[in-house]
């Protein structure tokens, strides 16, 4: 295809994305891994190349992608449910165009709203007056999350997993109990500080075929984040890495990373704005899990 033609088909495409919502969940399977911070660099890069980010942040004060950015939530989800604020009122803006919706109480409390309350929230949340695209959910970890986040109101699944052997475990771990609670049946994997792609690959395609074997689940290939010490400075300045330091390698592997999820296809859930997320959002919080009875 000729490069403009490729072009012209690439801002088309780019242009009906607007038009829907891609809602992306990041888990891992252990604490310290890193989810928190690969939000914020994913987020970061994506909001680089044009995309209108918001991160919902369900972890409670002094955690999650809030914290880590040196921000204070005065206000979450729990205040517009109430009326006591409106949604861009409780909206907290980072550095770098970073723009994050603390939920942490609010997220608590969704289950048990009546019908009505539910239907007013909804339209609440149709007044959002930013642009969004794009939602990356950072959840409470663990079982400490209130919500089947991955299960019906994310449309996509990254699993973050470390090289280590337990990291390892713990991603396996994690993709058995949400295609169990939640019926989720395919996944993306992302493999952090590994050094090179031939050994993340290595580490993807013993889970992957694992996994396809025993819980029949599809997990592909998203990508790997090699060591940088860039990543930690990043972090101490508060920063996702393509803003304070656009030239290191870890900030070239984040575009990368958000290049690629800007071409995942739609799938045929698709949130048209926030408020019908928020709706779908309500509806997985009011189903029980049910856990996983597998024995792998």
């Amino acid at each position: 295809m000729p490069r403009f033609q490729h072009d012209q088909a690439e801002g088309l495409r780019r242009l009906l994305d607007r038009n829907s919502l891609r809602v992306v969940t990041i888990s891992s399977g252990n604490g310290g891994s890193g989810k928190t911070r690969a939000i914020i660099n994913l987020a970061g890069a994506l909001s680089e190349i044009g995309r209108d980010v918001l991160i919902l942040d369900e972890n409670p004060a002094g955690q999650g992608v809030t914290a880590a950015l040196g921000l204070e939530a005065r206000f979450d989800l729990d205040d517009v449910m109430t009326r006591k604020r409106n949604l861009d009122e409780v909206i907290v803006r980072g550095p770098a165009g970073l723009v994050i919706l603390p939920l942490a109480r609010g997220a608590r409390s969704l289950s048990q709203l009546a019908a009505a309350e539910r239907q007013q929230l909804v339209d609440r949340c149709s007044r959002l007056s930013i642009p969004v695209d794009t939602l990356l959910v950072d959840a409470a970890q663990g079982g400490a999350s209130t919500l089947l986040w991955p299960g019906l109101a994310a449309q996509e699944v990254i699993v973050l997993a470390g090289g280590g052997a337990a990291a390892i475990t713990a991603a396996y771990a994690l993709i058995k109990r949400l295609s169990g609670e939640c019926a989720r049946r395919d996944f993306h994997l992302l493999v952090s500080d590994m050094a090179s792609e031939a050994e993340a690959r290595t580490i993807f395609g013993n889970m992957a075929s694992v996994a396809r074997r025993y819980l029949k689940v599809s997990v592909d290939f998203m990508g790997h984040i090699p060591p940088d010490d860039k990543l930690q400075h990043a972090a101490l300045l508060r920063l996702p890495v393509v803003a304070a330091f656009p030239d290191a390698v870890a900030a070239k592997s984040f575009r990368r990373l958000a290049e690629a999820m800007t071409s995942w296809p739609q799938g045929d859930e698709v949130s048209s704005g926030f408020d019908d997320f928020m709706r779908r959002l309500i509806h997985s919080g009011c189903i029980p899990a049910n856990a996983a009875t597998t024995s792998h």
